[in-house]
């Protein structure tokens, strides 16, 4: 990998600590004595699920800068003990016959694996080929099977820190059928792969009320797992994947139930089964001795089968959720768990359920929300606050991998997109961007935001590219949309006199004080807005290249070695 360069300086401008939120005098009263416990202890306790880095649609839009090795040093000083490693393993194979795994999706996790040998953490290769509104296929052994067997061959010589997950979150099954399933899975794991650990989970989400239903696999290195999110409408509030409602205005409902805190049930909810819950059975849902009389199911199922059980997913959405409730019902949750001698891994690290106080950024001893990592049996860094300075230096962007404090992405699935094409102009890898529909887009995110305001006159991108045929298409920057930002573009076309079709590379250099300002979308309400001249270079959110004039079929162009150059 080439060196990825820092994209801000930060000056440090003094160190604050955080102290834990006090406990409540009725938090005292959910204290547990005497609790039944787990007989079968695994090597680790705790830990967390690195969610969003094997999560795309292909290996060659994986964006694997998210997390570096570094990743993995910091987790370890957290106290973090166990990695569960989500991956998109079912879409990133030939698909029929013989679902061969792309090669490119092995090299990566190659060096997941060994980082996090390296550092001593357990890591847990966790197919997470899972779409929540579509049910788990009764033929699913067909891909299930071949992808199982190639994991193993790849991974059998590997450490005892390496774990195996089937299948996250089957659902929409019989328990017959996927018990079957599962079992046959394990068959082909082992095949090639007798040493390592394999976890195992029932239907409905991996729900702990589907322990019971799971076979008793004649296999001694089997751990059970089921995920952990009671109460729903507390841990879920703000969510918009939930199915019909959707949560999304769902806010501060507060954990346990308190009658002077609750909120108003949000308009587009009333009638709906959300406000019978709410108004009915929250009350008890979210009574901590609920939760622990739930928990206690995992326990009588460890004991009666005499087997490890294991918590792989549980949070609060961070988004809607009063910071003070969400604490307390992480605390409580892990202490719960923590007796119960139940391992257990959060989802997740960097997002939405994360560790941090925003889903975008993702400092580590900066953002990191540290009543939460206390409250999950955590030892967070020191946090300091740090003033970003406008930008007075070159940067860059992407160069084999995108830069680390810069997040790549694209819209539009039906997209020829690669972030690792091989024909490149010099390292490793290049972007192919190919037969993108009008008004397609990928970008670069500038995780920490762009002040560029004392650039504007002099700097410019530049980046190498090539095409065979003549394109136009957009580069641009674009604002931040919220409640305090219009998302305001400035773009600059490239079209064949810039970009011959000659099919060679040419060095394309974009002047900052040479775009034009040319309005906004406002994806909340579907309404475009002409330029009034409002961009803003000190807050900038992403650079953008965009289809924006016509219809890209059958055109394709390679871009490298893109730069932020400040002469």
């Amino acid at each position: 990998m080439k060196k990825i360069l820092i994209l801000f300086a930060a000056a440090v401008l003094f160190y604050c600590t955080s102290s834990e939120p006090k406990k409540t005098a009725n938090e005292a009263d959910y204290s547990e004595d005497n609790v039944d416990a787990v007989n079968i202890s695994l090597p680790f306790s705790k830990g967390v699920n690195f969610s969003g880095w094997f999560e795309s649609g292909r290996a060659n839009a994986i964006p694997f800068t998210k997390y570096v090795e570094h990743d993995f040093a910091n987790v370890k000083s957290l106290g973090v003990e166990v990695i569960r490693l989500p991956i998109k393993m079912h879409s990133m194979t030939s698909g029929s016959p013989d679902y061969t795994i792309d090669p490119l999706l092995f090299k990566f996790i190659d060096m997941a694996v060994s980082w996090a040998e390296k550092y001593g953490i357990y890591i847990i290769i966790d197919n997470h080929s899972f779409d929540s509104i579509k049910n788990t296929e009764d033929d699913i052994d067909k891909i299930l099977i071949p992808v199982w067997e190639q994991f193993a061959k790849r991974y059998k010589d590997r450490s005892n820190y390496v774990l195996y997950e089937i299948l996250n979150e089957p659902h929409g099954i019989s328990d017959a059928k996927w018990g079957e399933i599962q079992g046959r899975a394990i068959n082909a794991i082992r095949k090639y792969d007798t040493k390592h650990f394999i976890v195992v989970g029932g239907t409905e989400y991996n729900s702990i009320y589907k322990l019971s239903a799971i076979p008793k696999y004649a296999d001694s290195k089997i751990i059970y797992t089921f995920h952990f999110y009671d109460p729903f409408l507390f841990t879920h509030q703000g969510a918009g994947w939930t199915g019909t409602p959707v949560l999304t205005n769902l806010a501060k409902v507060t954990f346990p139930y308190d009658s002077k805190r609750m909120p108003k049930i949000p308009s587009d909810l009333k009638g709906t089964w959300v406000e019978r819950s709410l108004n009915n059975d929250y009350k008890t849902a979210s009574d901590p001795k609920t939760l622990y009389n739930t928990l206690n199911k995992a326990v009588s199922f460890s004991r009666e089968r005499d087997v490890p059980v294991f918590c792989g997913e549980f949070g609060v959405f961070m988004i809607n959720s009063l910071n003070e409730d969400r604490v307390r019902w992480y605390r409580i949750v892990t202490a719960a768990l923590d007796k119960r001698n139940i391992p257990r891994t959060s989802w997740d690290y960097y997002g939405g359920f994360g560790l941090f106080n925003t889903d975008g950024k993702r400092d580590y001893y900066e953002d990191m929300n540290t009543d939460v990592a206390r409250a999950m049996g955590f030892t967070p860094p020191v946090q300091s606050l740090r003033k970003y300075e406008p930008l007075n230096k070159s940067f860059t962007i992407y160069d084999d991998y995108p830069a680390r404090e810069i997040t790549c992405g694209y819209w539009d699935e039906n997209v020829d997109f690669s972030l690792y094409d091989t024909d490149a102009a010099q390292g490793e890898y290049s972007i192919r961007w190919g037969n993108a529909s009008r008004y397609n887009t990928f970008y670069f995110t500038f995780d920490r935001g762009g002040n560029f305001n004392e650039i504007v006159n002099n700097a410019f991108i530049e980046f190498k590219a090539r095409t065979e045929k003549s394109v136009l298409f957009d580069i641009r920057f674009i604002n931040p949309e919220n409640e305090s930002s219009i998302p305001w573009r400035m773009r600059y076309t490239i079209n064949d006199k810039i970009l011959p079709p000659d099919g060679k590379w040419h060095t394309i250099r974009v002047p900052f004080n040479g775009m034009e300002d040319m309005g906004a979308w406002l994806s909340s309400t579907q309404k475009w807005l002409p330029s009034q001249n409002k961009f803003s270079w000190n807050n900038i959110k992403q650079l953008e290249i965009v289809a924006e004039h016509t219809d890209m079929n059958g055109l394709y162009v390679w871009f490298d070695n893109i730069k932020l150059i400040v002469p």
